[in-house]
């Protein structure tokens, strides 16, 4: 008894659907580069940009990266490859130090605003800064925690302050004048209605967004000098 063997176009054309039904593999390595690749051409990205990159669907993409909040950590984490070393302490008394490494952190933030979802999580996931920055402040004279803390409550004030300048920064480019300018627009013609602030002489000066973070960050470590376990000799230089 002979067996009917298939001929070459049924061969052909089982190969051909086998390859087509077949999901395409990928990976988080894969995955990072199609972000960085798509996340270079357009301000947003979607699953659907990087699904088609990748030549998958979006529930497949879905069960790598869990949404959308999972492609904007690894497009946020991927920015850390453009951020400068931590500023070196040395010569700096733990304030002036400070002061540096807020104008770095904001100085990131900006540059890479995709950060700012995510902040700690994206800039340092392996807690290797923190760890640096704790180190340097305990030898300032930082208690462990108190250096912890300050840390925290650094970066919650800078994460604040760049969320609303990129606010401002985006409605001056929308034509639409930021807050405090039209509370002079305000003070300009009603100023009996607003007279505590009318004595302020708030000038366009007030309004400069690096004299206004100077100052914020002026006042938060104002307040972490006050705090237990901040250093007892805080001229302190490295």
């Amino acid at each position: 008894m002979s067996v009917t063997k298939p001929n070459s176009f049924m061969q052909a054309g089982t190969r051909g659907k086998s390859r087509r039904g077949r999901t395409p593999s990928i990976d988080m390595q894969k995955i990072e580069n199609a972000v960085r690749e798509v996340g270079a051409k357009m301000d947003d990205i979607s699953m659907k940009d990087v699904a088609d990159y990748l030549g998958v669907n979006v529930t497949t993409l879905y069960r790598h990266v869990g949404g959308i909040d999972g492609l904007r950590r690894i497009r946020a984490s991927l920015s850390r490859s453009d951020l400068a070393d931590l500023p070196a302490p040395h010569g700096h008394t733990w304030q002036s130090w400070l002061k540096v490494l807020a104008e770095y952190y904001r100085s990131a933030l900006l540059q890479h605003p995709d950060l700012l979802d995510f902040v700690q999580a994206a800039l340092d996931p392996d807690f290797l800064n923190l760890e640096q920055e704790a180190s340097i402040l305990v030898n300032f004279g930082f208690e462990p925690r108190a250096a912890l803390l300050a840390h925290s409550f650094l970066i919650t004030t800078i994460t604040g302050y760049v969320q609303q300048e990129l606010q401002t920064i985006e409605e001056a480019r929308n034509g639409y004048a930021p807050y405090y300018s039209r509370l002079f627009q305000n003070l300009d013609a009603h100023p009996d209605r607003l007279p505590t602030l009318s004595k302020v002489n708030l000038s366009q000066r007030d309004l400069d967004r690096d004299v206004n973070f100077k100052s914020i960050i002026h006042y938060a470590i104002a307040g972490i000098a006050c705090q237990k376990g901040a250093p007892k000799d805080p001229d302190k230089v490295l």
